[in-house]
């Protein structure tokens, strides 16, 4: 269900956040969004409506969202791999969506901003409390 990007060999990788998230970090070949950026913004400030305001984004949009999924997946016959920021909401529901009409899918594992976050580095002093 779940694939690394170093893992990602002929499938096609799509990419469900808002077009602005993605025009910030373009890690996919593809976007099919599956909330606009007004949503986005209400969802960060309502966290606790995320699961609804996705919801009510795949059911408003699931006829464009479907047709761009099966375009992509050149009817059924490639594999798709969904992305979102972090794996946790967006991609599972597009996922389970792929699923349902019949598309061979996984997800990225830990979404798409672990690949843009700048790598932390240890502290040579902190280092002597680590177990």
């Amino acid at each position: 269900m779940f694939i690394d990007l170093k893992d990602i060999k002929y499938e096609v990788l799509i990419d469900v956040r808002s077009y602005e998230e993605y025009k910030q970090m373009p890690l996919c070949h593809y976007n099919i969004p599956i909330i606009n950026q007004e949503y986005h913004e209400f969802l960060k400030n309502h966290i606790y409506l995320a699961i609804l305001i996705i919801l009510y984004g795949l059911i408003k949009n699931r006829k464009m969202i479907r047709q761009e999924l099966l375009n992509k997946s050149n009817n059924r016959k490639n594999t798709l791999v969904i992305a979102c920021s972090q794996g946790r909401l967006r991609s599972p529901i597009v996922y389970i969506y792929s699923r349902l009409i019949g598309i061979e899918s996984k997800i990225l594992k830990g979404g798409i901003k672990q690949y843009y976050q700048p790598k932390r580095t240890k502290n040579k002093w902190m280092s002597w409390f680590e177990i």
